[in-house]
């Protein structure tokens, strides 16, 4: 009660609480004198901090891409040209002997690329020789055999082709025939003879196949030819495209039956040589059969000459052991 008495009394001298009149006096002159400290209102609660409100962030501007570059137009594939080309090694100089002359021979023939055109398709124009028949000394490593003869019989419509020599006391006789059209040959028989053995190959050409004298049978495609009748074959394509070998390296393939198989064979032009007929010298143009096999060591070539009418002027086979047999233009009969 004294405590509330206190309270009503400090108030009412700080003035906080405003009171009426006393309802009851009060003696106060003895009432002990009270000593109050009076102590600060605590200080009101701090309002909280606003929460900072989270902004949605701006779209920072995109670099602008460039368009993507059109896409180039597709290109068409040159056709592959109608010449296969090899380029020639280099060259050494051999001669010798028995009408060797000189010759320019590539230090390694190289395969060259195939689709070239077989025997006389493709555009290329054939022009078959007229009738002749050529006559040619015959050398087997220089030294001089009886003489080796070429017959070629042709009306426009057929022809047959013979080639007789000797090596030795050996005489080797080799004959093809058939018919003629705008391509070229096309050969219906071909026939060896080795030592008094025959053996012969028949080819339907409407069958397209070719039976070997062992009875095997094979496809033989358009335009192929058999192991002699491709030197023809060849004449007639210089004679009716001359301007097609003007630089070595110009490469025809064709498709060769022997009496035994059917392969690939090409035949490249490799330069002009000056080749001595014991008459005088003849320029002509040097062909090479390519290898036909990784280990194929037997080389064959031809020299054809304008002033014969691109008549072969030289033939010289090479034998894996090295021996050399060749055909050297002596004269001719026919025109």
């Amino acid at each position: 009660m004294i405590a509330l008495v206190l309270l009503v009394h400090l108030l009412a001298v700080v003035g906080l609480v405003r009171m009426p009149g006393p309802l009851i006096p009060v003696d106060v002159s003895n009432t002990p004198t009270l000593e109050a400290v009076l102590l600060p209102p605590p200080a009101p609660p701090a309002p909280p901090k606003p929460r900072p409100i989270a902004r949605p962030a701006r779209p920072q501007p995109q670099p602008r891409q460039a368009p993507p570059a059109p896409r180039p137009e597709p290109q068409e594939t040159p056709p592959a040209p109608a010449l296969a080309t090899s380029p020639q090694g280099p060259t050494e100089t051999v001669a010798g002997t028995g009408g060797e002359g000189s010759a320019a021979r590539p230090a390694a023939a190289a395969p060259a690329p195939t689709g070239g055109p077989q025997g006389g398709l493709d555009g290329l124009r054939y022009n078959a020789p007229p009738s002749a028949t050529m006559h040619y000394a015959s050398f087997v490593n220089g030294v001089q055999n009886p003489d080796g003869l070429i017959r070629w019989e042709q009306d426009g419509g057929r022809y047959r082709l013979a080639v007789e020599t000797r090596v030795l006391w050996f005489r080797f006789a080799f004959q093809s025939s058939g018919a003629m059209a705008e391509q070229g040959l096309l050969p219906e028989r071909y026939e060896e003879r080795r030592r008094n053995k025959v053996e012969a190959t028949r080819i339907d050409t409407a069958a397209s196949t070719v039976a070997f004298a062992s009875g095997a049978q094979a496809p033989f495609p358009a335009g192929a030819q058999d192991r002699f009748s491709v030197f023809l074959q060849l004449v007639g394509l210089v004679r009716g495209n001359p301007q097609r070998y003007a630089s070595p390296g110009v490469t025809e393939t064709f498709q060769v039956a022997d009496t035994r198989d059917v392969e690939p064979m090409q035949v490249q032009y490799v330069g002009e040589d000056e080749i001595d007929t014991g008459q005088g010298m003849v320029r002509a143009k040097h062909f090479v059969r390519l290898p036909r096999r990784a280990n194929d060591r037997r080389r064959v070539e031809v020299w054809l000459a304008q002033s014969l009418g691109w008549m072969p002027v030289r033939l010289r086979q090479t034998e894996p052991d090295g021996t050399q047999i060749d055909l050297v233009y002596r004269s001719k009969e026919g025109p």
